[in-house]
């Protein structure tokens, strides 16, 4: 998650939607002031590597963490910066970030089948409608899809005037090792659970499975 008061923008960064690969490259433009959440110890090295660090995470003695929600932000910078900063945030359809995360955290589908991993309810992880809404409204001012990722990523820095070089690193890019479609992976009570689970994301934004 980053504050820049530097460009007046709050990006709230989600599950799976190649949030870590955005808040590492958008870092390099962030000011001394602004707010940049810890990320994974691997992802910060790449990050460092840049001369970008976690920085000014707390308020008081409350910290900033990298996937809180607009209800938590809002209550710790104020109505204020709230209302005049540029608020935005990718999700990603469910079916397709389900299989994401499962690659993620299970890592060897040898130890834990995908269906097992849904039968433990693991694919509740990624949900990600909490973050950018609050009493169930969307209150960000863009909701980027992962599927346009550079398209909207620089409209997005179009928008708040950030030079955007383009550049992404390929942050847990490497988990995943079976790259067929997602929708040769499930059969149709995995693909109904998902939509049952993820219904609020899939109406917002009309995905399909």
């Amino acid at each position: 998650m980053i504050i820049s008061h530097k460009y007046k923008f709050i990006f709230l960064k989600t599950k799976k939607t190649a949030g870590t690969s955005i808040e590492i490259s958008l870092s390099r433009y962030c000011g001394d002031r602004d707010i940049i959440t810890p990320i994974m110890p691997e992802d910060e090295k790449i990050r460092a590597a840049l001369g970008k660090y976690p920085q000014n995470n707390q308020i008081g003695q409350t910290n900033f963490y990298n996937h809180d929600s607009a209800n938590k932000i809002k209550s710790l910078i104020g109505e204020d910066i709230w209302n005049s900063y540029y608020k935005f945030c990718f999700d990603r359809n469910p079916w397709d970030k389900v299989i994401s995360l499962y690659y993620f955290l299970v890592r060897d589908p040898q130890k834990e089948s995908f269906d097992e991993f849904l039968s433990r309810g693991g694919y509740q992880y990624a949900y990600n409608f909490p973050i950018y809404t609050i009493d169930n409204d969307s209150v960000v001012d863009y909701i980027g899809r992962y599927e346009n990722l550079e398209n909207d990523l620089k409209s997005i820095c179009d928008t708040i005037s950030l030079p955007f070089d383009g550049w992404l690193p390929k942050a847990k890019g490497q988990f995943r090792k079976n790259r067929d479609h997602y929708c040769t992976q499930y059969n149709e009570d995995q693909r109904e659970l998902i939509g049952n689970y993820y219904k609020k994301e899939i109406d917002l934004f009309k995905y399909t499975f």
